[in-house]
């Protein structure tokens, strides 16, 4: 059902606007363990998890690459579905390749920032610390933990473990799980406007159409 991600692949789909949207995933087709949940929870946290996570910072704040930028290691809800790294950016269509450049260089090469960890992970603790499941939320999440094979809310082995990860422990789950990866792009902007050409760099094009998206 699910595909190793072994090349770059590219897809367009035209729509009218002064900005360009873009999302970028990869299928390792790696299946869901238990014994990963805390350090992927803390990468997500520390690298694209909130305005204060390196991706925000790097290509909004710090480049102005970007209106929004996110990036994270989804982490699957049944046991037979896979990881999926995933990252989105929107910006102005003339700013593209320098947006989709810096994402990359981001994503493969992790800045490392001490105090950046520090909030990220004090974050974590702390939602994780006052996070509390009530009314029909019980019922969902119990359904949630058996499609993983789970007795125990998992949410108590992230917070137990996270205590004493470090930001080497981050930056070796972003060599391990991120780095040098093969994706596919999904772009939505005025085709008129995009650098055609940068895009074939990446990989194929394909443009696909509102009938093949929508059905009419």
């Amino acid at each position: 059902m699910y595909k190793r991600q072994s090349k770059n692949e590219v897809y367009i789909a035209p729509y009218d606007a002064k900005n360009v949207y873009m999302i970028q995933y990869h299928n390792a087709n790696q299946k869901w363990t238990p014994e990963r949940a805390p350090i992927i929870s803390l990468f997500n946290e520390h690298f694209g998890g909130s305005m204060n996570a390196i991706v925000f910072q790097e290509m909004r704040e710090a480049r102005s690459l970007a209106y929004t930028a996110q990036a994270f290691l989804s982490q699957p809800g049944r046991l037979d579905r896979p990881y999926m790294y995933m990252a989105f950016i929107a910006t102005q269509n003339d700013k593209m390749q320098k947006a989709i450049e810096a994402f990359d260089e981001i994503i493969n090469n992790m800045p490392e920032s001490e105090t950046a960890f520090k909030i990220a992970k004090e974050g974590l603790i702390s939602r994780l610390r006052t996070d509390r499941t009530v009314k029909e939320q019980v019922l969902w999440s119990f359904i949630g933990l058996r499609n993983l094979g789970l007795e125990e809310d998992r949410d108590k082995q992230i917070f137990e473990k996270v205590q004493a990860m470090t930001l080497a422990d981050v930056k070796a789950a972003q060599e391990k799980w991120v780095k040098n990866r093969k994706y596919v792009y999904g772009i939505l902007g005025d085709i008129q406007d995009l650098d055609l050409n940068y895009l074939k760099t990446l990989g194929p094009i394909r443009t696909v159409s509102q009938e093949e998206i929508f059905g009419y």
